[in-house]
Order: C-alpha cells, then structure tokens, then sequence
C-alpha cells in the first residue's frame, strides 16, 4: 500500500501542473486530458495494488473519488471504466466486487459533492474524506473468499484510501493556491495602488495588443495643481481615486481604464464604433462635476484616436497626445479627435472627383506630451531632492511619448567616471544599474570626441548600429553580453543618440531606438529630443549641486576617522577628483624642515609623475601659496610656472592653496585634466569651498598626530621608567619596541594595528609594578609562591593599563596575554591557539627572544643563534608555528639583531 500511496502522491502532483492560469476556467481540450490521464492513473494503481487472494487492496478508488468531485458522476464512472474492463478480462468475480466498490465510492462521493465547493476541503471538512470509501470492500462479503479477507482489508483500505484523498486533494489546493497568489501578485505589479486601475506597465502591454479599428483615449485632469495647493495633496489624493472608482464602474469590455501618470489616465476602447466611444467619453465628462462634488472647477480634457491598421503603438499614442493637447490648449473640458484634426480637408471639386490633392494644415501645436515633460521638469526642479530612478524613467517615457519614431529608449547618467543606465523604456530590466566607462560611451557614439562634448546629436542605422556595436563591445567587457540580452540589438532599426552636456563635459546619454523604420527619425524627431536633453541637463545641472553639497558634507563628518581606515590626505583626493570632475588630483602637503612642498597622495592614473618634492618658489603651487588664491591654467604645456609640464601633455590645471588661520601654508592641492575641459569660474568657486573643508581637515589632522605622537612618548617614558627597577633589563622596552615594529611591519598589518603593537610592547610590564623587590630582582631560582607572584603580573598590567585613557583597544591584549601558549599551559587565562590575540602571539617572540640573549639578574646572555633554536624549539608548543616561521625568516634576514 506505501507504493501505492506513493504513487497516487507523484500522479496527483504531475496532474496539478495541467492547471496553469487562475481563475480557472472550463476548457474541454483540458477536462478530456484530465480525465484520460486519471483513467490511465487508475489502471497503474491497480497494476501495482496488493493481492489479497483472487482480490486486490490499491488506492484507485481515490482517484476515481478526485474526479467525481470535480466533473460530476458520469465522469468519474467513465474514468472508471477501462481499469474495471480489464479486471474483467481476469477475474469476472474480482471484476463484480470492483465494480460495486467504483458504484458505492461514486455515488458516495455524488452526495457528498454538493458539500465540498469547488473539490476543496477544509479543516472542518476533513471528517467527510471517509464518505466515499465507507461502501469498499463490502461487495466481499457476498462470497466465500471475499469473507475470509474483509476483517483484514476493510479498516486498512478505508484507511488509507482517506489519507490518499486528503493528501492528493491537499496537492490540488495547494497548487491552486500557488496560482492565485501568482495572479494576485501579476495584478498588483500591474496595478495602481490609489486608484485600483491598471499601471503604465500594464497599459504598455494591453495598448501593444489594441486591435486595429479600436480607440485609445487619453484623459487629463484639468486644474489639479489647484487643488492640490488649495486643499493638499490628500485632497488631490481623493480627487484621483474617486475618478479611478468612476473609471472601474464602465464595462471593461468596452473600457478599459489604466493610470498612466500623475494625474493622466488613459482608456482603451473596443466599443465597434468610434462614434460610440465619443459617446462614452461624453457621458463620463458630464458625469466628472457629479462625482467631485465639493471640487468646483475639476473638469476632464480629452484626446482620442482610432488605431489604423499600420499603426504602431507609439505613432497611436502619439496622436492621441496631439488631441489630448489641443483639448488642454483649446479652454479644456473637451474631446479632441485626432483624426478630425489631422486629416486634410477635400475641397467640393476634389470630392466630386473621389479624391484630389489635400489642402495644406496649420501645422500642430506641440505635443501634450512635452508639455507634460516641461511641467514635470519644473515641479521636479522646484521639489529640491536627489532624483531617484524612477523619476529618470517617468520622463524618459515622456520622451520616447512625444518624439516622432520612437519606440523605445534608454537614459545612462554620469556618476564619478563612470556611466550608469538609470532609465529604460522598452527594454528588459536588466539593462537597468548597467555600467559603462567614457571611452565605451565614446565608441557607442560613433563620432568625434569633439562632436560628443559639443552635444550634436546622431542617428545610426542597421549596418552602422552593427559596426558600433563592434566597436563598443570591446572595451565593454562583461557588460557586452547585457545589450545583447536585454538590449534588443539586433531588432533595432535606427538610433537617435543625444550626449547631454553641462560645462563642456557629457554628463548624461539620451537614446531613443526604432524597431520598425530606419527612416524613422527626422529633423523634427531630433528638434524634441533636444528640447528633452535640455530639460535633462537642467535638472542634472541641479543634481549636481546637491552632489556637491553631499560630498563636502561627507568630508566634513569624516574630520574625524574614516570608516574604511584611509587617510585625511587619501580622503581630500578622492572627494576632489569626484566633486571637480578631474582626471587626477594630487596633494602637496608643506615640510616645514625642508621648506618644500612634498607629494603625500595622488588619485587617478591619468599622468605618472612621480614623486614631487618642489623648494620654496618653484612652479606654480607657490605661486598659488604666494597669491593665496586659486590659480588656473587651460594649457600647461606653454605655462612656465608648470612643474614637469613635459609630462602633463599640454592639461587643464589648477592649483587650490590649503592656508591655516595664520595664513600659514598647509599644502596645496593640484587638480588636472584633458584641456579640452579647462576649469571654469564655477570649478573654482567649488575647489574654495573645498578648500575650507581641507584646511580644516588638515589642521585637525595635524592636531591629532601631535596628540598621538606625545601620547606615545608618555607611554615609551613610562615603559623605560619601568626598568629603572630593574638595571640589568635596562633597554629591553626599546628593543621589543624595535622587534615587534619590525615584526609587525613583516606581518602586514595594517598602521593601526601597528599602534596598538607598540601600546602594548612599551607597557607589556607595567604589572611588574606590583611584585615586591625581593622577588623581582632575586638573583636565583624562584619558589612556587614566588613563581606564583610573578605570573600575576599580566593581569596586574591588564587591570593598571585599563585605567590609562587614549590606550588603543588592542594593546590590552598584548599586556595580559603575552605569556599565554599555544598549547594552552600559558597564564593568566590558558588560553589556546588562535584564541590567543595575534599581536600577544606575535610580541611574545619578540619578548622572550630579547630576554634570552640580555642578561639578567638570574642569568647569563644567551648566543643569538642559541636563543633562536630555543624558540625553534617551542614552535607549534609554547610560539604560533606560523609566526615562529616568520621570525626565523627575518632572523637570518638581520631584522633582529
């Protein structure tokens, strides 16, 4: 029966997956389908059933239940059929009793159904799963062999034929379940959650599908701004999802409502007519005031076009945004159709004669569309936030609306040195956060670099799009096989690409692509998408003033550490190239010993200088010290003043003079780049702010290290004061000192870990002060007490050292645990292994190798060469084996001597 059972589970799950989509509907090819494959499931079972006798016990009766409760009687009886035709080729008796147990689990289970909706049971249903096996195996009483085998298979078939129901019916549900919540979750990513209507993905998606003769209509909201500012934005909330609910209230069949925008919506009609869906839109206009009450001046604009058998989804949408627009520029409160405006009028003759040439229109006025990109440009200026992606997206769509050709297009922003693809429309989303480098960009664009920085727009074709692409992919890397993908490259018949740029340099790409014409864009296609690349460069003219605020604000909150461990000097730099957009930035900070200007870090690759060391009054950084003001030169190759001009190629440069409060000098920061991108008065402006911030960091910089280093000379006093107590260990601080530094420096590690190693080696022994003279100094062999008393003074120094401020964390580990062992037989806390604190494990080395080859009061000097072999000796038991290694390497190197 646990095959059985085990088969039943497995049939019942491959039967589920025939149920794809939810709601589920009636579809007979499907039903059939269900149906064979339930009688073929029912022959299998029977086929690995367990023999009682000339009577066999399986779970095909279950199945036989599974049927009758979703298609009714006659269709479980006819799943029954061929298992019970084959039984009674082989049994005629086993066959009579199978076929009253099929008629009692039928009709059972047909008055049972009517309780059971749509063959689902719950927990407070689960009582009736034994209802339809109540009749089996009750035909065996009626004979002999029948009676002999009914006290052993009754309980155990009933048993199990409940549980196979429960289980397989639990599979259905749950399958069932996984496809609503599938549906629920479609429609919801597809769904506005104000209004309740379709979002613009849906819309996309449904306008693709209109069927030619069909209407789209485009609907704004007149006058919202107004209610927004007169009552709020929850006012303006209410206002858009009462008209959502006066939308969902028209019949789908004939209207479907979606929310593409703020406050636009648009509807697709299938009506038959277009006279009919005027009609609509009428009834829904006047019916606008009813629903607002409250809202006096709320009206409805609308534009409204047919879709034409050629027509793609853009050029219908573009039509209807035409109408849509002169609705809006025409007083409102109207319908516009598009085709009552765009198609020519024929003159008496012409009709007479069926046709004639069209008489000449005004042209149109410009696109609803851009119109809504212009306000939503200004609101987006006036908000005074970082733009996000989605803001990038909504006029990216406004664009790929209004623009003749389009049909799809991508929007890629500069951030620091690279490109990254913020907005598509159109294409898959794995475009999206993809990043590209200048020269990629550069080849993308397939021009001049002249051209690029100068803003001209192109337009490529099918074969020049192929070589482009060539071209781009190769130094686009792993982000090649990404346009190839999601990039729909070879559908693409023709691209219009606008390099937006601000202050001589390309902050942003504009594409726009066509899947259907390379002829599709014209001069007037490259005339709007100009205008949407100035309202691009605006808003990002504006991003980048608050980029700058960000980045000055960042440097200032890290005066104090930085997080990533990098160095105020390393930090200036960095920010400097991100905030001035320069290739390389270089920092000179003032040696007052030598009276010179010292390179101390340097961002960017983009020229090998070297190191600089510049005496006082030479090149053009003390000129800009001299001046106190910020000096600039568009090409360094005929400036004089310029250090190493041979090597700057002929740059932009500008020197930003770091002053203290004295006017003191601090250091100056060089900043350069190609010179087609001089530095510019607005650059300057930036580099003094930046340079109030430097100063500052600089100063505090310096402050800190003359505390650090005063800070460390207390420490190294109070470790030598130490062994004042002691003279034959005089000198030991400073040589473990030196060891560990050495040692540390071998390791890796990193400054601040080399601070806390020097914490801890010059106070290893401050617990010492502790242990009484007699002990101490004691020239021979020490007693088990005395022993006792001079381990404690690890713990001791780890107690005293806790009270010393400023300490660096890490060196109260080398206080009280450089006497600990790597097997454990160490003190204070017999720690083991690496539980040890590495630099405990590395000072202790260092330590007893100083103590082996110094004389003290209990001992001789020991050879170097017979102290190392000591310490060889102890490795992987008293030192770290990896460590101890190290030391016999830099031993024989001569670090140690």
């Amino acid at each position: 029966m646990l095959l059985n059972l085990c088969l039943l589970i497995s049939c019942a799950f491959l039967v589920s997956l025939t149920f794809r989509e939810w709601p589920v509907r009636p579809r007979l090819s499907e039903d059939v389908l269900r149906v064979v494959l339930a009688a073929l499931i029912i022959c299998l079972l029977m086929v690995y059933s367990t023999p009682f006798g000339a009577f066999r016990v399986d779970l095909r009766f279950v199945v036989v239940a599974l049927v009758t409760l979703r298609y009714g009687v006659g269709v479980g009886a006819l799943a029954f059929l061929p298992a019970l035709a084959l039984r009674f080729l082989e049994d005629h008796v086993a066959a009579g009793v199978a076929a009253a147990n099929g008629l009692s689990v039928v009709l059972l289970t047909g008055l049972m159904r009517p309780h059971v909706v749509g063959a689902r049971l719950n927990l407070r249903q689960v009582w009736l799963a034994p209802v339809p096996f109540l009749g089996l195996s009750l035909a065996l009483l009626l004979t002999p062999q029948g009676r002999a085998v009914f006290p052993a298979v009754y309980l155990p078939g009933l048993s199990f034929s409940t549980l196979g129901l429960v289980l397989a019916l639990g599979i259905f549900q749950s399958r069932l379940r996984l496809l609503s919540l599938a549906h629920q979750l479609r429609a919801e990513a597809l769904s506005d959650p104000l209004t309740g209507l379709g979002n613009r993905r849906r819309f996309d998606n449904d306008l693709t599908a209109l069927a030619a003769g069909h209407q789209l209509v485009l609907l704004d909201v007149d006058h919202f701004k107004a209610v927004n500012d007169l009552y709020g934005h929850a006012a303006g909330d209410r206002v858009l999802e009462q008209l959502g609910r006066l939308l969902r209230e028209q019949d789908p069949a004939q209207l479907r409502a979606y929310r593409i925008g703020g406050e636009e919506f648009a509807l697709l009609a299938g009506t038959g007519s277009e006279a009919r869906t005027r009609a609509l839109i009428e009834e829904l206009r006047r019916r606008v005031p009813q629903v607002l009450v409250g809202y006096t001046g709320v009206t409805l604009s609308a534009g409204m076009s047919t879709r034409c058998p050629d027509d793609t989804p853009s050029a219908l949408f573009q039509r209807a945004d035409e109408a849509l627009y002169l609705a809006k520029t025409n007083g409102r409160d109207r319908l516009v159709v598009s085709e009552a405006v765009t198609r020519p009028p024929v003159t008496p003759e012409a009709a007479a004669d069926g046709g004639g040439p069209p008489v000449p229109l005004t042209p149109l006025q410009p696109r609803h569309s851009l119109w809504r990109a212009l306000r939503t440009t200004i609101a987006l200026l006036s908000e005074r936030r970082t733009l996000r992606d989605e803001d990038w997206r909504e006029l990216l769509h406004l664009a790929v609306a209004a623009v003749d050709g389009a049909e799809a297009g991508s929007l890629s922003i500069r951030e620091g040195r690279t490109f990254r693809m913020c907005a598509a429309v159109g294409f898959a989303p794995e475009l999206l956060g993809v990043r590209m480098d200048e020269a990629a960009q550069l080849r993308w664009y397939g021009r001049s670099r002249e051209e690029w920085q100068a803003g001209a727009a192109r337009i490529l074709k099918s074969d020049e799009l192929r070589r482009v692409y060539a071209r781009a992919d190769e130094v686009l890397w792993d982000a090649g096989p990404v346009f190839e993908r999601a990039g729909r490259r070879s559908e693409i018949r023709a691209d219009l690409c606008f390099p937006v740029v601000l202050g001589g340099e390309v902050i942003a790409h504009l594409n726009l692509d066509s899947f259907t014409s390379e002829d599709a864009f014209t001069w007037q296609s490259v005339e709007l998408a100009g205008l949407f690349a100035q309202q691009l460069a605006a808003l990002l003219h504006l991003q980048e003033r608050w980029r700058e605020l960000e980045l000055l604000g960042q440097l200032h909150a890290r005066l104090g550490a930085d997080p990533q461990g990098r160095s105020a000097e390393e930090q200036l730099t960095e920010t400097a190239i991100d905030l001035l957009h320069a290739a390389q930035a270089t920092l000179l900070r003032y040696d007052p010993a030598g009276d010179q200007l010292v390179s101390v870090a340097t961002e960017g690759t983009y020229r090998e200088l070297g190191p600089v060391s510049l005496p006082r009054g030479q090149g053009l950084s003390w000129e800009a010290l001299a001046r106190g003001q910020v000096l600039r030169v568009a090409n360094t190759g005929g400036d004089g003043r310029v250090y190493r001009r041979d090597r700057l190629a002929g740059d932009a440069m500008m020197a930003v003079p770091l002053l203290n409060g004295e006017q003191q000098p601090l250091g100056v920061l060089i900043l350069t780049r190609d010179a087609a991108r001089p530095f510019l008065p607005d650059d300057e402006s930036l580099a003094l702010l930046l340079a109030s911030v430097a100063t500052r960091m600089l100063e505090r910089t310096a402050y800190m290290e003359g505390l650090r280093a005063t800070l460390e000379a207390a420490l190294t006093t109070l470790g030598v004061a130490l062994e004042t107590r002691d003279f034959e260990t005089q000198g030991h601080t400073e040589r473990v000192l030196r060891f560990a530094g050495r040692f540390g420096a071998a390791l890796g590690l990193s400054g601040d870990r080399l601070t806390a190693l020097r914490h801890g080696a010059v106070l290893h022994d401050i617990g010492k002060l502790g242990i009484p003279d007699t002990v101490l100094l004691k020239p021979g062999a020490l007693t088990p007490e005395e022993r006792q008393v001079v381990e404690g003074h690890a713990a001791l120094g780890a107690t005293l050292a806790a009270r010393i401020p400023f300490l660096h964390p890490e060196a109260h580990g080398v206080i009280r645990s450089h006497h600990e062992r790597w097997d454990g037989r160490g003190y204070p806390d017999g720690l083991r292994g690496e539980d040890i604190p590495l630099l405990a494990r590395l000072f202790a080395l260092c330590d007893v190798y100083d103590a082996l080859v110094s004389t003290r009061p209990y001992k001789q000097a020991m050879p170097p060469e017979q102290a190392l072999g000591i310490l060889r000796a102890g490795r992987g038991t008293q030192f770290d084996p990896e460590l101890t290694d190290l030391f016999e390497r830099l031993w024989h190197a001569g670090a140690f001597r």
